[in-house]
């Protein structure tokens, strides 16, 4: 394990990193996180809440209630599969331990109440879960090396390098480490969906209950062991190093003029034509290629977010090119360098997105403030400020402009993280 590694597994956050304001509150103890949790179960949304849909499969959650009212047939059912992928080799309750991680450290109520009782239903004790927050000293090597990536990739996917993908390859199949990569992507694109609309929680988590299940799925407010009651969490966003300053223009042109190699293996043209039938596929297809099965709707769904649903072609990618700075995606950026282009913004307009935007319309202005601050802290936004972008589009828009965000979250990731060279 390198020192790097065993720094974030267990080190408690620096005393002086500029804080992180939350919109709301982070629970700090395995305790505080169970009452909010329990809480959240009355969250008001901030779209109104759907009207009850027995008939779509999708509304039997609050999360496919939401994209199954507020978004095109298109754009909602964009995610992975849930059919077993025979190329996704990983046990399906580690990732949902990553699931937990990830959405610990968004500080997402909704999604961590998911995977709480999906553990609990696979038989994760809740001492286990709790150790989760931090306590990691007791999981196998493998688990702490991808508990600790998983931790990296969520907060600061612009910090990850090759060196972190090569850890990851100490323990895993480099197959492998393109599934956790994927998964942990896929996770925290979830989580600017549920979270960034502030969607509630179900009233108990009886459909996750499986015969036999001992523990108790009608409240999180169950008892805590002495052991961890206290725990301070060392996975959510209680203070994080801010992101830093953009980088000027000149330093990004050259940035993508380098010679990039892929750290992860594309598929090969038989996988690819599964996936994609329009032409030469970009480099980013063949790389979720490798798992055919479960990201085939994934990537349907990025491909109909560019040119469907009722916002336009210029503030999707304007929403793209926003996230991608903040994120450090090249590979993402100049992907939305092109669409800007296509929908006829200059170089010069382009680049001063990157400044105070002040010389856009006001509902340009305000979608970008939400893009902005779901990507890089999703914890911040607030509801005054999805309240401002209601007053300029329809509540559908919103939430589409939520969709694209979230998908911004998951291909900058992936792409970044696998340093895949740019598209001729």
């Amino acid at each position: 394990m390198t020192s790097l590694t065993l720094a974030l597994l267990i080190a408690a956050p620096a005393a002086d990193p500029a804080v992180q304001q939350t919109s709301k509150p982070v629970g700090a103890t395995r305790d505080a996180e169970k009452e909010l949790l329990e809480g959240h179960k009355k969250a008001k949304p901030r779209l109104p809440l759907p009207p009850a849909d027995a008939n779509n499969p999708l509304a039997r959650v609050n999360n496919g209630a939401f994209r199954a009212y507020y978004l095109p047939p298109d754009l909602r059912d964009s995610g992975f599969s849930r059919d077993p992928d025979p190329a996704m080799t990983l046990d399906n309750t580690f990732k949902v331990k990553l699931f937990w991680i990830t959405s610990r450290a968004n500080n997402c109520y909704y999604c961590l109440g998911h995977q709480e009782y999906k553990l609990l239903g696979a038989g994760v004790s809740d001492d286990d879960i709790a150790a989760l927050d931090g306590d990691w000293l007791a999981a196998t090597p493998k688990e702490r090396a991808a508990f600790a990536f998983t931790k990296k990739l969520t907060h600061a996917p612009h910090l990850v390098t090759a060196a972190d993908v090569d850890e990851l390859k100490k323990h895993y199949t480099a197959a492998q480490v393109a599934e956790i990569l994927v998964t942990v992507a896929g996770y925290n694109s979830t989580n600017r969906w549920t979270d960034g609309l502030n969607i509630p929680g179900e009233d108990d988590g009886a459909r996750f209950k499986k015969e036999g299940a001992k523990a108790d799925f009608s409240t999180f407010k169950t008892p805590t062991s002495d052991k961890y009651a206290k725990q301070e969490t060392r996975v959510a966003p209680v203070k994080l190093v801010a992101r830093p300053p953009l980088e000027a223009r000149d330093k990004v042109e050259a940035l993508w003029k380098e010679k990039r190699a892929a750290v992860l293996p594309l598929a090969d043209a038989k996988a690819v034509a599964e996936v994609w039938t329009d032409g030469a596929a970009p480099n980013w297809v063949a790389l979720l290629a490798n798992f055919p099965k479960s990201t085939k709707g994934r990537i349907a769904g990025l491909k109909a977010a560019t040119e469907k649903g009722a916002l336009s072609a210029k503030l999707k990618a304007q929403v793209a090119w926003v996230a991608a700075r903040q994120d450090r995606a090249w590979y993402a950026l100049a992907a939305a360098h092109g669409r800007l282009l296509k929908a006829g913004v200059s170089e010069n307009e382009i680049w001063k997105l990157d400044g105070d935007r002040k010389h856009l319309t006001e509902a340009e202005q305000a979608a970008l403030a939400v893009a902005e601050t779901l990507t890089a802290a999703p914890w911040q936004v607030t509801d005054a400020m999805v309240e401002r972008c209601r007053k300029s589009f329809r509540d559908a828009e919103v939430a589409e402009l939520v969709y694209h965000t979230c998908n911004a979250a998951f291909f900058d990731r992936v792409t970044e993280t696998a340093r895949l060279p740019l598209d001729k």
